[in-house]
Order: C-alpha cells, then structure tokens, then sequence
C-alpha cells in the first residue's frame, strides 16, 4: 500500500473521531452556556433575596436594641426619639413606638411631639406581645404618612412591667430600589411578591403593579418550594425563565425572569460558531494533506536516511524541506549526540542539587533543635528563677506562723518575703517587657534627662542591694542630655550593670563610664569577668538566649534582660553593643542615645500637701489583696470601707461619700469600667475621683480606663507608696478644682 493511500485513511481515521468527539464537546458547550447563564439567574435571584434578609435583620438587630433602651425604663421619650432617629434612613424608612394599647409614642418620620395617630394596631401589638415574637406585616397605607407601607414589629419590655413594641416601617420605594439594584442586567425583572402573592414591589412597571396579583404559576411553585425555576410567559407577554427564592425572616418570594432569548441565546450562537469553525478545519485540513502529500513523502525518505546515518554513527547529511516538523526531526537526529551528553549533564546538576537540600535540610533540623533545647533551657530556668523566690517566701511565711520568735529575726524574714517578692515582680515584669516589645506596645514618656544623673542614681540603688555584695562598682560620669523616658533608662542601666555583676568574680569590679561623643551619648559597662567567644557575641542580645555558665556564677537569668536593653534602647534612636577579647577577659556593653541641649532650669514644683481624716472606698473581689491593701491604708491614717464585689458599689459610695474610690477592674459581677460609668452617671457621685488599681496594664486598657472616667490607672502589683503618692495626686487635683 502506497504512502498516499495511508494518508487518507489515517486522515480518516483521525477526523471521524474528531468530529464526533466535536459534536459531543458542541452539544456540552450549548448545554454548558445554557446552565451557566440558568445558573447566574439563580445567583441573581439568591443575592437579592440575601439582600431583602439582610434589611429585614438589619431593623431586628435596631428594634432589639431600641428595647433595651434605657430610656424606656426612665421614660424619656425624647432620648428614645433620637436613638430611634439615628437608626432610621428616611424618608423610606422610620421608626416607631407604641404602648400596649397600639398607641403609637414616638414616629420618627415626623418631629418629636408632633400628635400621633390612635390605637389603629391595638390587635397587631396584642399579638406581638402575647406571642413574645417579631412580626413583619403586608402592605398597607399609612396612617401618618399615606404611602404604602410594611412594618416590622418587635416586643420590648421595659422596666416596672410595662410593656412596649418598637416598630420599624419600610415604604414600597425602599424595596424598589432593592429590586432596581445594578447587578441585574436590564432586560431580567425582579419582582418582591409577599405571602398573598402580591407585589410589593418590581424593577418594570413598578407604580403600576404594586398590591397586584402575581403570575399564579410562579405563586403556585413557590408555595411548593423554597427555591426553584419555572418557565412562562410573564405580565408582558415575553416567555421568561423564572427563578424564585424565598425571604427567610420575611417570608416573602423574590423572583428574577431572565427572557430565553438572553438564556438561550448565547448558547446557540456559540454552538452556530463552534460547528463552522469545525467544518472550515476538516475541509483545511483535506486540502493540506492532498497539497503536501508529496513533500511529506520526500521528507520522510530524507528522514530515513539520516535515521539510518545516526544509527551507525556517523552524522547525517540533511538539507532543509518545506516542512518545519521534518526539519525539526532532521535537527533532533543531528543533535541527538548533544542531547544525551546534556541529559547526563543534568542528572549530574540534579544530583548536586539534592545533596545541596540535604545539607540544607539538615541544616534547618539542626536549627530546629538548638532552639528546641533553647526553649527546654528557657523553661528549666524560669522554673528555676520561679521555685527559688517562692521557696524562700514560704520558708519565711511558715517560720512566721510558729510565732514567738523576737522582733530581729521576725523583721529579718519579712525582709525576706519583701525582697522575693520584689524579685519574682522584676521577672513577671521583665516577661511582660519582652511580648510588649516584640509586639510593638510599649511607648515612651520622654522628657530631658541628664543621663550622668540616671546612672549615678542607678548605681547607688543597687549599691544597697544584696547583688552588690562584695563588688566594686566605678562610676566616671560627664553630664550629658538625652530626650528619654526615665523608668526605661533606669531599666537598660540596671540590667548592663546587672548582667555585669552575675559574670564577674566576686571582689571583682564593674566601671561605668558616661561621655558625650559628638551628637551621642555614650554609656559604657566594663567588668572583668566571664568573657565571651566571638561567635556568641551575634546572639547575646537574642530574647532567651543565654551562653555557657560558669562555674563561679552564682545568680542566674531567663536571657532577656539584653534582649530589653536593645529593644528599649532602639525605641530611644539608639542602639546597643557587645564586644569581648575572648574567655576569662571580660566584656564591655556599650550603648548610645541621641543628645540633646541641655534644657533651661525652670521653676521647682511644690510638693502635695497631704491632709488628714481620708475616707476611701477600695472594690476588690481577692480577698486577701483586698485585706492587705486596706490594712496598710488604715496604716497610713486613711478610713478604708471595703466592697467585695462591683454591684455593691453605688451603694456604698453614697453611703460614705468617700474622698476617693479605688476599683480593682476584673471583677465578678460587672467589671471595674461599669462600676466607673455608674458612678460618673450618678449626680451625687460623679466628681469623687476614681483609681484604676488592676492587672491590666496595656496602652488599650489604659485607654479603657480613661474613657470610663477613671482618673488615674495603676498596674499590680503596685508598692503602698505608688498607690498612696497616686490617691494623694487625685485629691489634689480634686481639690484644686473645687477651689
């Protein structure tokens, strides 16, 4: 059989399967255009439903919360007529109340005291009431307005037993605009139809339909069904695919009609091109193979040849045919030797490539691990740094209880409770430093600091510490001014100086040098102590990172107290760093702020005067923090009333009329914020000054606070003194505004 002959029945062979796999893709693609367009249809439909739902739950939402008004319970309907004003969007949607004999109060499309209709929804408010449940009516004419209307009515009962229904009333126009929404092409037509079948409103010929009867074949399927899709002829004699849903808070049908021509269209004239372009493509492709035919045998010949050249070695010898898929073979044989020295090439890439992500992956497991045995050690020594202290204070605590002891060592373990407990406060605090940082939440109380002053203050706090036993700490200081936050920079001093002593020998000494360096201001800790390899001096500042112990070392660490040091120091404009000559030769830290002119002197302020005879009103629900703070007030000369709980509080500070109110804000009834708010709401109690005293100390709850009325927000754990200088300040203050 001759080549040409094997042509045309393999191009047989290959187009009748074409063409009936095409007929098949063609009837898919018309059955595909006509179910994607029936399927937006459906879409359309449900969105607009969704969009009647989310109305209907938009005015639940507002009536419910217009029931638990509090003017209903005051009686103050003109503070009920403008809570009511601001939820209606008028003119096609107000709002109403009524009392229990369907007299209508309030009616926001009119001004407040403007005379209302009578008892003309007495039965409609009867059921609302009795049945404790929304009602969406039909439509209907108002009484005041005149226009057509739907109103949803919501049961309210207000305080003393007396009852009341808020009502929200929606205009046909409203919902006319939900069915003219721009998502609908402009030929389909949304209709909203209620449970009579009814219109209430249609995006054609809406003023003419409205409160007219629907298609009874739509109103019939959708009493059947939820949702679904009719075809029929609508109101203006155009046959129309019909989709319907239903409106789940509502009850009513919204339906989209789609006209077949828009359905169906599509779908046949894409069928229409499909088929020509397959008929242009048999008879092309009939004509090319009778045109070509004998190139192609030439070409195949020549293919031959070099097929055979190759498979004895040898290179062929090919010349260009008209045929680019023959020159392309011809190309692949000649290159055939290239090709396979280039697949050995890339098995070799690909080999070095996976020992390169092996290596990488071992890499990252061992990154794992170190810091899984980081965050063990991390664990372990804050397990550690949290027994020791608690240790200590129940050992003291237990020694306390036997009793009979003399007032020295009776003194000596309250020193030791003191000291622990100032201790495990420095860790929780320190903890609390790092997420704040990490976090982005800490923000600075900057003022001019003389930055010589801060250290030398520092210095001499911790020289009358326990840390500083048997250390040597010199200070050389250079006045020098930053604009700083005094609390921070206490902070990075004290933990340099700090970290200083833990690595130093004892009888060992820490210099501290402070000098002005250009626009900087420089601070340097030099110890004689541990030392550091090179490699560890990248990481010394890491949040938890910690290098080996050594044997002389006699306090320990969670490894972040350098890890606040650069954060607190970069929140400054600086920065912060480390540098050791090796093991054994100490370590210097270094750190630097921008400086600033030394400020002009100003006028000293004079001291609060502190006047006798307080009574304060401390809330707390702990009972022993409640207890103890309340005893050392009573120390201090304060008359203390103590409250367990935030509901009792009202009470309380109108019996006493206290000079100050402290609130513990996490309270078990109602928190600390609306003790605050009732007590500013209250005339008789609204100017006492008022003090957060919580564990809540974010800048948010800060704010918090300050939006409740709190004068003054304070952090626990908090020394007496805080608390006695913050209750001081208050009334001060109050005072001062009295006058």
């Amino acid at each position: 059989m001759r080549i040409r002959t094997h042509l045309t029945f393999m191009a047989a062979a290959v187009l009748l399967p074409v063409v009936l796999a095409s007929a098949i893709a063609l009837g898919k693609i018309r059955d595909g255009e006509r179910e994607a367009a029936l399927r937006g249809l459906r879409e359309s439909v449900r969105a607009t439903a969704l969009m009647v739902d989310r109305d209907a739950q938009g005015s639940l939402s507002a009536l419910n919360a217009l029931g638990n008004s509090a003017h209903l319970e005051t009686g103050n309907l003109q503070g009920f007529y403008d809570q009511a004003a601001a939820v209606s969007r008028l003119p096609d949607v107000w709002t109403l109340l009524l009392d229990d004999q369907g007299r209508q109060l309030v009616n926001t499309v009119v001004p407040f005291g403007t005379p209302l209709p009578g008892s003309g929804a007495r039965e409609r408010v009867a059921q609302v009431l009795t049945t404790g449940k929304p009602m969406v009516t039909g439509l209907e004419l108002g009484p005041l307005t005149g226009r057509l209307r739907m109103t949803i009515y919501v049961p309210a009962l207000a305080a003393g037993g007396k009852s009341f229904v808020v009502a929200q009333a929606f205009s046909v126009e409203h919902w006319r605009k939900i069915a003219q929404h721009e998502e609908i092409p402009p030929d389909w037509i949304v209709a909203v139809i209620d449970r009579q079948g009814k219109f209430i409103a249609r995006s054609h010929n809406p003023s003419g339909l409205v409160v007219q009867p629907a298609r009874t074949e739509l109103v019939a399927a959708a009493a059947k069904a939820d949702a679904g899709l009719i075809r029929h002829s609508t109101l203006e004699g155009i046959e129309a695919y019909d989709a319907f849903d239903h409106s789940e808070l509502t009850g009513w049908t919204i339906a989209v009609a789609a006209p077949t021509e828009s359905v169906d269209g599509p779908a046949r004239r894409a069928l229409l091109l499909a088929l020509s372009g397959l008929g242009l493509a048999v008879l092309a492709a009939i004509a090319v193979a009778t045109a070509f035919g004998r190139q192609f045998i030439a070409a195949i010949e020549m293919g031959c040849r070099a097929a055979i050249a190759l498979g004895r070695g040898e290179q062929p010898v090919v010349r260009r045919t008209p045929l680019d898929e023959v020159n392309t073979l011809n190309q692949a044989l000649v290159g055939a030797g290239n090709l396979l020295e280039a697949e050995r090439m890339s098995r070799k890439a690909a080999q070095s490539e996976r020992e390169r992500l092996l290596a990488s992956e071992m890499s990252a497991r061992e990154a794992a691990q170190a810091q899984n045995v980081a965050k063990d050690q991390f664990l372990a020594m804050l397990g550690h740094e949290l027994r020791n202290p608690l240790a200590a204070i129940s050992g003291a605590i237990s020694l306390l209880e036997i009793g009979g002891m003399e007032p020295e060592r009776a003194g000596r373990y309250r020193d030791i409770i003191r000291r622990q407990n100032r201790h495990l406060a420095h860790i929780i605090n320190d903890l609390l430093d790092v997420s704040r940082l990490m976090a982005g939440k800490i923000t600075l109380e900057r003022q001019p600091l003389n930055l010589a002053d801060c250290v030398n203050s520092c210095v001499e706090s911790l020289r009358a510490t326990e840390r500083a036993i048997g250390f040597r700490i010199v200070v050389r200081a250079a006045p020098v001014w930053i604009d700083g936050d005094a609390v921070r920079v206490d902070q990075i001093v004290n933990n340099l100086i700090t970290n200083a002593l833990k690595f130093s020998p004892s009888g060992g000494e820490v210099q501290v040098d402070v000098r002005e360096d250009g626009d900087r201001a420089v601070v340097t800790v030099q110890d004689c102590g541990a030392g550091m390899d090179p490699e560890l001096l990248p990481l010394v500042f890491d949040p938890f990172f910690q290098g080996p112990q050594p044997s002389n070392r006699t306090q320990s660490g969670l490894g972040i107290g350098l890890a606040l040091v650069r954060q607190l120091t970069r929140l400054h404009g600086g920065d912060v760093s480390a540098s050791s000559p090796g093991l054994g030769q100490g370590s210097r830290f270094t750190f630097w702020m921008p400086r600033i002119p030394a400020p002009v002197a100003g006028t000293p302020t004079s001291r609060l005067l502190v006047s006798s005879q307080r009574t304060l009103v401390y809330v707390e629900d702990n009972e022993d923090a409640r207890a103890t703070m309340a005893e050392l007030l009573r120390s201090f000369g304060y008359e203390v009333v103590e409250v367990p709980d935030g509901k009792s509080v009202l009470a309380a500070v109108l019996a006493t009329q206290p000079d100050a109110v402290l609130v513990d804000i996490g309270l078990p009834d109602i928190d600390g914020y609306e003790v605050a708010r009732r007590l500013r709401a209250n005339p008789s109690t609204q100017s006492i000054p008022l003090i957060a005293l919580t564990g809540y100390g974010q800048l948010r709850d800060k704010e918090a606070a300050a939006l409740a009325g709190f004068n003054l927000h304070l952090v626990k754990p908090v020394d007496p003194a805080s608390v006695l200088q913050a209750v001081e300040q208050v009334l001060a203050k109050s005072a001062a505004i009295e006058d």
